[in-house]
């Protein structure tokens, strides 16, 4: 049965030692019907002069989409950031940004097939994902908690029992709850799956949901939005505790190689601090809403010592 766990003994755990290198697999030949091979990252880039960046719509504070329809948030000006290391790399300040609006599913097919080059938002690394799909090393640690109103007597994860749980279709917190459920540790719960995070808050406002699961800050970001953000709380600890990180092709190295120098350097010359206290702990668009969420110690850890870590090694998991 999985607990929630508490940061000091999941970061003693992750300490001891980088994660291994990703190596190229031989490659094998392809079937007729496979689709076309991609090209490598930064040979693309640096031919068509454009990065492609698919971005969330509704994943405040991570992307999202401001009034005008441009793509905002903490991952957004993150990217960015890494958009003007590429300008220098390849000496082409005349990089354009290409923008691809992705939900929870099409994330990964739009990096797999080459439709976008990274992905800017709030995905999990986690063993089954990396089957299919690369990531970058972790630019931040959270993990699913429980959205619910004030007065709905939930405290923890055992008060979800015989409640009416939302989640939003292909994100991580969907296997966690069906587990649970499986498993008769939430017996009576019903799971309840819709396309976006919008629409799982509206149904705890509007009382169809007694609860809505995912990633503790997008909770925040659609309890700060609320029209009385008062009647709502976070409670319970994480359900798991899980690394957060920019989406990228499997197998990329060296794009992989590039993207993760450039992290480690926004995390060591104060960059990704601004960035984190302008998005999580300032008004932000379009309401100027606070979410006023401390960073956990995991994160600043991360920001002394930035390393490729995926937490695999907790034995909770």
């Amino acid at each position: 049965m999985r607990h929630p766990i508490g940061l000091p003994s999941f970061l003693l755990a992750w300490a001891a030692a980088l994660a291994a290198p990703v190596l190229a697999q031989p490659k094998a030949e392809a079937p007729k019907t496979e689709a076309v091979r991609v090209p490598p990252t930064l040979q693309r880039i640096r031919d068509t002069g454009t990065v492609l960046i698919a971005h969330r719509t509704d994943a405040v504070p991570f992307a999202y989409l401001a009034p005008d329809r441009r793509p905002i948030g903490f991952g957004i000006d993150f990217c960015l950031q890494i958009v003007d290391a590429l300008k220098r790399e390849l000496k082409r300040p005349d990089l354009k940004v290409a923008w691809v609006p992705v939900d929870a599913r099409t994330r990964f097919t739009a990096i797999k097939e080459g439709k976008a080059d990274l992905e800017c938002g709030n995905t999990v690394n986690n063993p089954e994902r990396r089957k299919d799909t690369g990531y970058s090393m972790p630019y931040f640690f959270t993990g699913p908690r429980i959205l619910t109103r004030v007065d709905s007597g939930i405290k923890d994860l055992i008060d979800l029992r015989g409640k009416r749980l939302v989640v939003v279709a292909g994100t991580n917190s969907v296997p966690i709850i069906k587990k649970h459920i499986e498993s008769n540790y939430l017996v009576g719960a019903r799971m309840i799956e819709v396309k976006g995070y919008p629409e799982a808050f509206k149904m705890v406002e509007a009382g169809e949901a007694d609860a809505f699961i995912t990633i503790e800050p997008l909770l925040y970001g659609q309890r700060a939005a609320a029209k009385e953000p008062s009647r709502y709380h976070v409670v319970g600890g994480y359900l798991i505790l899980e690394p957060v990180a920019l989406l990228l092709r499997k197998e990329d190295v060296e794009f992989k190689r590039f993207v993760d120098r450039q992290i480690a350097n926004l995390m060591l010359d104060g960059t990704y601090a601004k960035l984190y206290k302008k998005w999580f702990q300032s008004p932000i668009p379009p309401d100027n809403v606070t979410l006023d969420m401390p960073m956990s110690s995991v994160l600043r850890d991360q920001l002394r010592w930035p390393i490729d870590r995926t937490g695999d090694e907790n034995p909770d998991r």
